[in-house]
């Protein structure tokens, strides 16, 4: 079995996912993609990621509503989400801290190198 931390990542738009999944391969964890929120929460509860990586404006389900079905499951009670969104609207970056998200990026002032940072971070990696 692997050691390697695994990451899920929801993002419905597939270039901003494929190049984020690319670039965490390249740091050595194991990733998991998801393309909406129904689809992120089907995945985070069979596999079980170590984290989640949630856009919140996304087709079928939002972020948000998906963190919190999450946050129903036992496992996922505790797991770490970060919020990476277009989203910079001060409620609703303190809805996505109440229900756990340990950090909120704002896609389009976000630095991967803070992001990689934070991760490796908050999962001792």
């Amino acid at each position: 079995m692997s050691d390697k931390k695994t990451i899920l990542i929801v993002e419905d738009e597939a270039p901003a996912a494929l190049a984020l999944g690319d670039v965490l391969k390249g740091e050595g964890f194991e990733i998991i993609t998801a393309h909406d929120g129904k689809e992120g929460l089907a995945a985070a509860i069979t596999k079980h990621p170590d984290m989640i990586l949630a856009d919140l404006k996304m087709p079928r389900m939002s972020g948000l509503d998906m963190i919190r079905e999450i946050r129903r499951d036992a496992w996922g009670a505790t797991v770490l989400v970060i919020v990476l969104s277009n989203a910079a609207d001060g409620s609703i970056v303190q809805e996505a801290q109440e229900i756990g998200a340990v950090d909120y990026f704002i896609k389009g002032d976000m630095q991967m190198a803070e992001i990689i940072e934070r991760i490796q971070k908050r999962l001792g990696a």
